[in-house]
């Protein structure tokens, strides 16, 4: 419910972001704006003052008596703010003037205005019939706290205006005077330029963090105040529907719960004052849940008769193997014949091996679980009684194998691949007298598993055709390629996961071992 209230406040948030980036972007807009004025405004009472020493200059040139002697700086006292008017002595040129300069105020026709150190405006003309020259210093406007300003010439040199500003350079401008945001000694700044004359230009600055900071604080109490409105309006319409909804449906789910978990019968109290739709579902969950419990009774009477039949059939099978492998081994003693006598003894081994695999797959109820281990250990005591013979006294059986669940489809071909290899080991390697050992190794991964078996018994040995075929088509049952030498054999094949069973809900002793 609280999602569909945040889905349904969705378009609100909506808007009042919209608004926000739409009044933050007009906040710009309006600061880029103030920023051009506040140029305006020092450029038009900078080219005042310009104007206004020009204007004085044209007017002392004019009345400027002829063999006048006098120099220095003149009207002091009656000249504007921000101006010094100052000629030339005779004989002693003004510093930092040179030839060049002095041609260019010559050749003028009108008043020369150039940039000049300490953000000042120098206005040059020459006095007629002297020729020395005559120069007013006027110095920009006190700029507005907080702004900065450069005077810059036309080759670019730039100079800082007003003592707060001690950067030399200015930060980069549109040359169509638009205000434009710039990165000026690792500070976002707001910058503009406006014109004072064919030879200089002015450029004024403002930090653009306290504008955006500004905005921020506007548009997060604007948020603020949205987002308390809504929040109220959420909180009103949870306590509501908690109250006429929520609650009693709390209520239906722990009941739900206790019944999930075995208690029973399935109650819900309090259901006379829930809402009507409400309790007429809890009733009739309340019947569900009864011809439920009565279904699942059946069902689990079911199951378990399916368990005891299957222990029972398991336990049957094993047992007929174990008499067929056991008639078998009486045929054989009967035949005189002694390759028929071989060959009924290596059905018996295989016939026993599969009821030996089948009792171990079988002893905990999960046909695709066995430790492997076990099993090898007892297969090769069987194989080992088979020659009269057991592990330990003329030769050693060693076994490495982990506990593995396998699928029985491939357990089968790997007991009956261990079955032959050790069987041909014992029969055909080790001679009557003479000792060694045989090992057998299994390891496995999540993927693969890896079965080698070797023994240090005699070589070479004799060739059987049959053996070698049965070995080549287990081997492919388990989807690996037979790696065969004199002395034992090695394959790696991949292990296909068993289906998962659930457990069951009885579970039978393991069955007697012995045939019955």
């Amino acid at each position: 419910m609280f999602c569909l209230l945040l889905i349904a406040a969705f378009p609100v948030v909506v808007l009042v972001l919209t608004g926000a980036f739409i009044g933050y972007r007009g906040a710009i807009s309006q600061a880029n704006q103030d920023l051009a004025r506040e140029r305006d405004l020092a450029v038009a009472s900078f080219s005042g003052r310009i104007a206004a020493a020009d204007g004085m200059l044209r007017g002392i040139a004019g009345t400027w008596p002829p063999g006048s002697a006098g120099c220095g700086e003149w009207l002091e006292g009656g000249a504007p703010e921000g101006i010094v008017l100052i000629v030339e002595c005779p004989g002693a040129p003004l510093p930092g003037v040179g030839p060049e300069l002095r041609m260019r105020v010559a050749s003028a026709t009108d008043s020369l205005i150039l940039a000049g150190a300490s953000g000042m405006i120098s206005v040059l003309r020459t006095l007629p019939a002297s020729g020395r020259l005559l120069v007013a210093r006027v110095a920009p406007p006190a700029l507005p706290a907080g702004l900065l300003g450069w005077l810059v010439d036309a080759e670019h040199r730039s100079w800082p205006i007003g003592p707060a500003n001690t950067a030399t350079s200015p930060p980069e401008v549109s040359p169509d005077g638009a205000a434009t945001t710039s990165m000026f000694a690792g500070t976002e700044m707001l910058a503009a330029r406006g014109t004072l004359s064919s030879q200089a230009f002015m450029v004024v600055a403002r930090p653009k963090a306290p504008i955006r900071t500004a905005v921020y604080l506007a548009a997060t109490q604007r948020l603020a105040e949205v987002g308390a409105l809504l929040g109220l309006s959420i909180l009103a319409v949870v306590l509501g529907a908690n109250y006429a909804v929520t609650r009693p449906l709390s209520r239906l789910r722990q009941a739900v719960a206790k019944w999930n978990a075995g208690a029973a019968p399935f109650e819900i109290p309090g259901s006379a004052d829930m809402p009507d739709e409400i309790r007429d579902l809890a009733e009739s969950f309340q019947a569900g849940a009864k011809a439920l419990a009565e279904r699942e009774q059946d069902l689990q009477a079911a199951i378990e008769r399916a368990e005891i039949l299957a222990a029972e059939v398991h336990h049957r099978v094993k047992n007929n193997l174990q008499i067929v492998s056991s008639l078998l081994a009486l045929q054989a003693q009967r035949v005189t014949d002694s390759q028929a006598r071989v060959e009924f003894e290596a059905a018996r081994d295989r016939i026993g091996a599969l009821a030996t695999l089948h009792r171990h797959m079988y002893a905990h109820h999960d046909p695709e679980a066995i430790d492997l281990g076990a099993f090898i250990e007892e297969l090769g005591v069987q194989l080992f009684a088979a020659i009269g013979d057991k592990p330990g006294r003329r030769i050693a059986l060693d076994v490495t194998a982990p506990a593995l669940r396998i699928s029985s489809d491939q357990a089968v071909p790997l007991a009956l691949i261990i079955t032959e290899a050790v069987s041909a080991a014992l029969k055909q390697g080790f001679p009557p007298g003479q000792g060694g050992r045989i090992l057998i190794n299994v390891s496995a991964d999540d993927r693969r598993a890896t079965l080698a078996i070797e023994d240090d018994g005699v070589v070479p040995r004799p060739d059987d055709q049959l053996r070698a075929l049965l070995l080549r088509g287990l081997a492919r049952q388990l989807g690996a390629e037979l790696k065969r030498e004199e002395a034992g054999l090695a394959l790696d094949f991949p292990l296909r996961p068993p289906t998962p069973r659930p457990p069951p809900a009885l579970r039978p002793k393991a069955p007697d071992p012995s045939p019955t």
